[in-house]
């Protein structure tokens, strides 16, 4: 019987208690035409104790499936979503301007029959628009008027660092995982000092380990810079002396890096998903596995490695 996810962290200064594994919705979204399974694997995901459930508005059909699926259990989760962009062709004006995210979120409450998120993220924004007074006033606007209760960037690399320094956001989501950890040493620890909420993307590194030739074809070049980072540090759990998989190193680094408070998971193979919850609620990786794992970065990135969007 899969393990159901009982332990729940604060969530920075929001006053949320959230699961240690959250569930994102971009390939559900991608890739589920059938309403159906994506009703089982949202509704299960529930069940099994996850209580946040991360999507954009760029997700494909993943927002409607929240609505037409989940939106009679809004209290059991924490509904994060992400904008800014991908409204143009809608007729939501230019990118990254205040009326370019008045529209997004308007349309995301919609499709999620909702009144209201829980956060509203800048999707992958890069610092220059960070810069548009317009677009954070309209951020902080989308909050003032209870559109969404908190506001957040999510990102990576430098574009994360700028976010930070500007002081405006309530939460964080960016990417940690065994082949992205600048994070960890270049502002996980300021944004944790600040009270941000913290969620980890991609905390299955894309599953870099596997053999491209076993892979939907969308994802090998999707995954290639994490597989080459991994091909270089050459490392796997058998030489770490972990007696587990490659899944079960991956997400019990991410989901346990101090700092981070959720980490999402995806996919539409509800064995899969509920393997992951499974396996996160282990707890952290032995000390001596997760301190090879963090020296051999440091041993090998010369700075180039930065975070994947």
């Amino acid at each position: 019987m899969v393990k159901t996810l009982t332990e729940k962290r604060p969530f920075g200064q929001t006053g949320f208690e959230v699961s240690i594994i959250g569930f994102g919705t971009a390939e559900l979204g991608a890739f589920t035409p059938d309403q159906s399974e994506g009703e089982k694997i949202l509704n299960e995901v529930l069940d099994h104790g996850v209580n946040l459930i991360d999507t954009a508005d760029c997700y494909s059909n993943a927002e409607e499936i929240i609505g037409k699926t989940i939106a009679y259990r809004r209290k059991d989760y924490i509904l994060v979503t992400k904008g800014g962009h991908n409204v143009s062709q809608s007729g939501g004006g230019e990118d990254w301007t205040g009326q370019a995210l008045q529209f997004g979120i308007e349309r995301s409450l919609r499709r999620m029959k909702t009144d209201y998120v829980d956060v509203l993220f800048l999707h992958s924004c890069s610092a220059k628009y960070l810069q548009r007074d317009d677009l954070i006033d309209s951020l902080v606007n989308c909050r003032k008027k209870g559109l969404t209760q908190f506001i957040g960037y999510s990102g990576d690399a430098e574009d994360a660092q700028a976010a930070l320094e500007m002081n405006v956001f309530d939460c964080l989501e960016t990417s940690v995982n065994i082949c992205d950890q600048q994070a960890i040493d270049l502002y996980l620890p300021l944004a944790d000092q600040e009270g941000l909420g913290i969620i980890a993307k991609r905390p299955l590194a894309n599953s870099s380990w596997k053999d491209p030739a076993s892979m939907d074809p969308f994802y090998i070049e999707y995954a290639k810079p994490y597989r080459q980072r991994l091909q270089q540090m050459n490392f796997t759990p058998e030489s770490l002396d972990f007696d587990g998989s490659w899944v079960e190193l991956a997400i019990r680094f991410s989901a346990w890096t101090p700092g981070v408070d959720c980490a999402i998971v995806g996919g539409r193979n509800l064995d899969h998903i509920l393997e992951d919850i499974e396996l996160a609620a282990k707890g952290p990786l032995p000390r001596n596995v997760e301190q090879a794992i963090r020296e051999t970065w440091k041993r090998h990135d010369d700075g180039s490695w930065k975070g994947q969007p």
